[in-house]
């Protein structure tokens, strides 16, 4: 609900040009309590979007200077608004504008002239899906701070131990013995991993509260700059890197290199145990997006476990097989849903796994 609004006084803001229907719409709307605000023009819908957001946009399709699509393509591609419910005012039968309606990014249509009872109940029905996602999203935000506040506050205590352990170790070497140092160094691996896992936690929280900033990205060169980067650490390894003319993206830059990093991490561990590991990055290129394919010849999954992949601290493989977290495909989750993308994964087991990514040609970001 509006805050600047009385108690359950929710407001709808109509964009239309026809006096009879702003008549019979305010009759409706005000009659069961809803605080209506009204537009004849686009340009002045923006302006009073500006003054102050209504919690339903009810949009006529045909009106002078600026059609109900191109106005509706506006506001949705407006951080500030593009979660406002928008539905669109149509004739019986117009299927063609409907589906330019949806296109365009409205949640729904009424047919003219209303029906005053599917109107209310189309009306109802948004305003309580608005409702709804604006409670699970401050609710993730309140868990995201809940967790970076614990992880954080951990962080210091463990490094602490850390420094302490060091300093045991190099005081009693000689005194504690061979199974005493061993101790010593299993404690300071454990520590160590342990911090590993509150650094990952904390990268995770980040992702839903850092703020985007969109920049050209050469994809093809990011796989090739982080790869090299990533194989300076492994000297020994063969890896061979397969890239399929990757096209250029817009993103933010600094969340695409951590999602790069995640997939490639991923793909030279699990496969590890391959003399010549092979990695291939793909992609399939549609209307509105374009869909990779990171394919590696690993160590693969079994297939039933595949909705394990990208919860927190989820691992299909034993930490004494492969070391991780279990945090970094979530982080790449995260990292697509801010561009309006997904991931998914399919494999088999001794028989490779393939990384899919969606991402759009033109994320609202």
């Amino acid at each position: 609900m509006n805050s600047n609004n009385s108690i359950d006084m929710y407001e709808i803001l109509i964009v239309d040009d026809t006096p009879e229907q702003i008549e019979m719409a305010l009759v409706v709307l005000k009659g069961n309590n809803y605080k209506v605000r009204v537009s004849t023009k686009g340009s002045s819908a923006l302006k009073l979007l500006e003054k102050q957001k209504p919690d339903l946009i009810l949009l006529d399709i045909f009106m002078p200077e600026i059609d109900g699509f191109e106005l509706c393509r506006i506001i949705k591609q407006n951080t500030e608004y593009k979660n406002i419910p928008v539905i669109f005012l149509t004739s019986s039968g117009d299927e063609q504008s409907i589906k330019k309606g949806f296109e365009a990014g409205a949640q729904d249509y009424v047919t003219k002239p209303f029906n005053t009872t599917e109107l209310l109940a189309r009306v109802k029905t948004h305003i309580k899906l608005k409702q709804q996602t604006e409670f699970l999203y401050l609710a993730n935000r309140e868990l995201d701070s809940f967790c970076y506040s614990i992880a954080h506050d951990l962080k210091a205590p463990l490094l602490s131990m850390g420094k302490l352990i060091e300093y045991l170790s190099l005081d009693y070497f000689d005194k504690l013995g061979e199974d005493g140092n061993t101790l010593i160094s299993n404690i300071h691996k454990k520590s160590g991993e342990l911090t590993a896992i509150i650094d990952h936690l904390l990268e995770f929280s980040r992702m839903c509260e850092l703020e985007m900033k969109p920049e050209h990205i050469n994809l093809e060169q990011l796989f090739r700059s982080v790869f090299d980067e990533l194989m300076l650490t492994r000297p020994n390894r063969q890896v061979e890197l397969r890239l399929s003319g990757l096209p250029d993206i817009t993103g933010d830059s600094i969340m695409l290199r951590i999602l790069v990093t995640n997939i490639l991490s991923n793909s030279i561990k699990y496969t590890a145990p391959r003399k010549i590991a092979r990695i291939a990055v793909e992609y399939t290129e549609y209307p509105d997006s374009y869909v990779f394919c990171v394919t590696d010849n690993g160590v693969g999954f079994d297939m039933k476990y595949s909705l394990r992949l990208f919860q927190v601290f989820q691992r299909l493989h034993s930490s004494k097989e492969f070391e991780g977290s279990g945090v970094g495909l979530s982080i790449c989750q995260r990292i697509l849903k801010r561009h309006n993308g997904r991931a998914w994964m399919t494999g088999q087991e001794n028989q490779g796994a393939s990384f899919y990514f969606s991402f759009p040609k033109n994320p609202p970001i």
